[in-house]
């Protein structure tokens, strides 16, 4: 087959796919991607093997994983927490109904791995091909936060770890110590119209959950992250340093210098 060996990518939507895409093949794999969520386009166009699954269709999926020989799989992009009800084939909504706890991070730890691990496939980080994308810390933009701001942000950074270990969401929008958002399953870019509609230069937080499998749901922002703030006037992005991955980090920089965004990472 060539390469090092298969590495397969389950993928919901954004950009995190594709550049994970480019970042294996440039390591000298073959890649195997499995669209669940969003048209794919650009990630078949990468890919050596495309396909589509619905979401949940863990049978197929691994059929195709085993038919392609790949032993290693990445899971990335944004998938609707809204389909984790009433979708998916036999075996999935089996373990779903019999789940506990239907938090994100634990459904896919007792069941996507699981039913990956029987088939003698491992989940792996995406942090194996992109770790150089995680946000370091410090202010990264030409703006930086005022005082105000940076308590903002701090309380907002707080916030949103405590959200996430809940497995609620990631974000928190703020403004003057008031939380005007907090994210469930709409997702960031809603969330952030959602609180910025009710007052200009707010202040967005993300976070990682404190015990953050990183093989999963890692939290990422990028240039649909920052043209929605610059859409709804909003002053600063905050994200966990060391946790959160900044996607096409030149673009969205551009887009918060020319907004007057101030994009900061800080330390829990």
């Amino acid at each position: 087959m060539g390469g090092r060996d298969v590495i397969a990518l389950i993928a919901g939507e954004g950009r995190l796919p594709a550049l994970l895409a480019r970042a294996a093949k440039a390591a000298g794999h073959r890649v195997v991607a499995i669209t669940v969520e969003g048209d794919g386009g650009e990630l078949a166009g990468l890919a050596d093997e495309s396909y589509r699954a619905g979401f949940g269709e863990f049978q197929r999926m691994i059929d195709i994983l085993a038919g392609s020989g790949v032993r290693r799989v990445i899971f990335a992009g944004r998938v609707s927490r809204a389909r984790l009800v009433g979708e998916g084939d036999p075996a999935f909504r089996a373990r779903v109904a019999a789940a506990g706890d239907r938090g994100d991070q634990t459904l896919f730890q007792q069941i996507a791995v699981d039913l990956l691990a029987r088939a003698g496939i491992t989940v792996v980080s995406p942090l194996t091909f992109v770790a150089h994308l995680r946000v370091e810390e410090g202010v990264l933009t030409r703006s930086a936060p005022t005082d105000d701001e940076a308590q903002d942000a701090r309380t907002g950074l707080d916030l949103a770890r405590r959200i996430a270990a809940l497995d609620v969401g990631q974000t928190v929008v703020l403004r003057r110590g008031a939380v005007l958002a907090v994210e469930a399953a709409e997702g960031t870019d809603e969330t952030i119209r959602r609180g910025g509609a009710m007052a200009p230069g707010v202040v967005v937080a993300k976070a990682a959950r404190p015990r953050q499998d990183d093989r999963f749901d890692l939290p990422a922002v990028g240039l649909q992250t920052l043209e929605t703030m610059a859409a709804v006037r909003a002053r600063v992005l905050a994200v966990e340093a060391g946790a959160t991955l900044l996607l096409d980090r030149e673009e969205c920089l551009a887009v918060a210098d020319r907004s007057g965004i101030a994009i900061v990472g800080l330390r829990p």
